[in-house]
């Protein structure tokens, strides 16, 4: 493709997207892209440097799914660093144009895969350990019959894709005479449906079935596509009969996947089935603090909390909070919270303020004092239980401000009088000098409003 052409293709891509994401995100993470190489099924896209590329990767298929509706075709999008070797064999193919069968006959099969995911820059938590212990002895030990297939499931951005990554990095960097092809299931059925069109099966089948490592992301995609599970079937058998290994990622777990067929489904089951969970708070702020460490930035630990604290999904909208307040960083000039909370504002809403009920002062008094409201609302006259149901019912009039008589009503029928001797006791015990009730009224309010 002409440089003029490839160059327009991209300008309309760039209005498009400017409708869709922020300015500040086009600005600081698009714009900065420049396209170097295209043909009929490839669009490569250079990034100025690693920490450009880490971000820009998590707007691939956003890419993707543009260029789909700008040019009515779907295009394989390849990011790379400029000056990396994919950016330079690009440039060299641009120069001196190949036939898409020539470029396809000579396939950079670990190009596709993200150098920034190791298993180095992984964070490891309680809800990924064992998934993330698993994957490592797959990369060690590759082509033995344990954990093969190796079937990694759970939510969107929980870390699936980086472990995929991380094995195929791994046996690449240590073995690379080893063939490891990383496929995303919608690429695969789409090959899949031009081998049929062009009756190119033969090239399709030794693409996939001569890997002595496949790994195939999001494999749910397969649901309901019949030809395909036959076909994906006999490459399943031809590598694991051969000794090859097999990773697979999908949202939910092999028995959850209705309209697949059972000998897949068997199939899928044979080996080792390891789901992650979402990263606890913890882990959050460890991933937050290896993402500034890599970025050589230095983020407050107030800044890291608010993230952390309210952003709890997944990892991939973490990633996305923090890339999104250093964005705001390099425009306001510094890294604190007030400048997180302007990044984030439509992210992260404030928290609708609770309607504090008397049940509510009740629930809250009974766990700061180890009671139950039961014995709030009962006739005992123990100090243990009469405290609490004092300061509760003082609380409900000056918090609330409730007549003596409904906060009597709402304490199982209590009399009115004996509402305000509560009141005026816990009063009393406020102005006294050596009264440390202040302290505890004051935790209780703060937790009422939390």
């Amino acid at each position: 493709m002409q440089e003029t052409e490839m160059n327009g293709i991209w300008r309309k891509v760039i209005d498009r997207l400017s409708g869709e994401i922020s300015e500040v995100s086009l600005k600081t993470w698009i714009l900065p892209m420049k396209p170097v190489y295209a043909d009929e099924k490839t669009f490569v896209l250079s990034v100025p440097d690693s920490f450009s590329y880490s971000n820009a990767i998590q707007w691939k298929n956003l890419i993707r799914n543009t260029f789909t509706v700008v040019c009515s075709r779907d295009y394989e999008i390849d990011i790379g660093v400029s000056g990396s070797q994919e950016i330079v064999d690009a440039l060299r193919r641009q120069n001196t144009p190949l036939s898409p069968t020539q470029v396809e006959d000579h396939p950079r099969v670990s190009s596709q895969m993200n150098p920034q995911y190791t298993f180095d820059s992984f964070v490891v938590g309680s809800g990924n350990r064992f998934a993330h212990a698993a994957c490592v002895a797959v990369a060690e030990k590759l082509g033995g019959r344990n954990y093969n297939p190796l079937f990694l499931y759970g939510g969107s951005g929980l870390g699936k894709t980086h472990l995929m990554h991380s094995i195929g990095n791994y046996v690449t960097q240590r073995h690379p005479e080893k063939k490891v092809v990383y496929v995303q299931c919608e690429q695969f059925v789409n090959e899949f449906i031009s081998a049929i069109k062009e009756i190119a099966y033969d090239e399709f089948r030794e693409k996939y079935r001569s890997a002595d490592l496949l790994l195939i992301d999001d494999i749910q995609f397969i649901e309901g596509k019949e030809q395909m599970q036959i076909e994906f079937f006999h490459t399943f058998n031809a590598l694991h009969e051969s000794g090859k290994h097999i990773v697979m990622t999908c949202d939910k777990p092999p028995q959850s996947l209705a309209s697949l067929e059972e000998r897949l489904r068997t199939r899928f089951s044979s080996g080792l089935i390891v789901d992650i969970q979402p990263p606890d708070y913890e882990t959050r702020v460890a991933i937050l603090k290896r993402r500034a460490q890599l970025n050589n930035v230095n983020v407050p630990e107030d800044v890291l909390d608010y993230i952390s604290a309210n952003i709890a999904t997944n990892i991939r909208e973490l990633d996305g909070a923090f890339n999104t307040v250093l964005a705001y960083s390099l425009l306001a000039g510094s890294i604190d919270l007030e400048v997180a909370t302007a990044a984030l504002k439509d992210i992260i809403q404030p928290k609708p303020a609770r309607q504090i009920t008397a049940q509510i002062i009740m629930d809250v008094v009974s766990r700061y004092y180890n009671v139950t409201v039961n014995e709030i609302l009962s006739n005992r006259r123990s100090q243990d239980i009469t405290v609490p149901r004092q300061i509760a019912m003082y609380l409900c009039r000056f918090v609330l401000n409730m007549t003596f008589p409904k906060i009597g009503e709402e304490f199982g029928g209590k009399d009115h009088t004996t509402v305000i001797h509560a009141c005026n006791k816990v009063s009393a015990d406020l102005n006294s000098p050596n009264s440390s009730l202040s302290k505890d009224i004051e935790e209780l309010k703060k937790r009422l409003i939390i």
